[in-house]
């Protein structure tokens, strides 16, 4: 385990790829159940009452397949599981790294002007690390799908914007 984390380090640093993870379809698997988990686990504590299950089965069904659409249209399929990994592995660290902000945050107000300066202020500080994942997504998306970093980015932010608009509709 250690040195799997040693390497996710070393991809939200930018000095590794998702080529450099293992092809483990099992991997793969025990990831997206664990995050999950981790997502029922984390609504449970926020308070979150929706359907959170159904909401993280959409969103990991939602990125798997975006994620194979895309890289069936460069001609790089057989990347998958690599790719997968890394995006899923790094997006689980992304998660619990945002955890003390959501849990200082409190609970989430209905309009902007129910929202508090402890709120604003860690709303200000969680996007240096909303930045970075889109970074480390950009990065990913470069070795999996052989384009430029800015391509990388352009697809990282576009589908994040796709993401978001999803669960707003679920």
């Amino acid at each position: 385990m250690g040195p799997l984390l040693t390497l996710l380090w070393d991809i939200c640093r930018l000095r590794r790829g998702p080529q450099d993870l293992p092809y483990s379809p099992r991997l793969l698997l025990i990831v997206c159940v664990f995050g999950l988990g981790l997502q029922l686990a984390i609504a449970r504590v926020l308070g979150v009452e929706q359907d959170t299950l159904g909401a993280g089965v959409l969103s990991l069904a939602f990125n798997l397949g975006v994620l194979y659409l895309l890289l069936s249209l460069r001609g790089t399929r057989t990347r998958f599981i690599q790719a997968a990994l890394a995006l899923l592995c790094c997006a689980l660290l992304f998660t619990l790294l945002s955890l003390p902000i959501a849990l200082l945050a409190g609970d989430r107000p209905v309009t902007p002007e129910q929202m508090t300066s402890l709120q604003l202020l860690l709303g200000l500080v969680s996007l240096p690390l909303l930045i970075w994942k889109l970074m480390v997504d950009a990065h990913i998306l470069r070795h999996s799908l052989d384009v430029p970093f800015l391509a990388g980015i352009v697809i990282a932010v576009f589908w994040l914007i796709a993401e978001l608009a999803l669960s707003a509709a679920a």
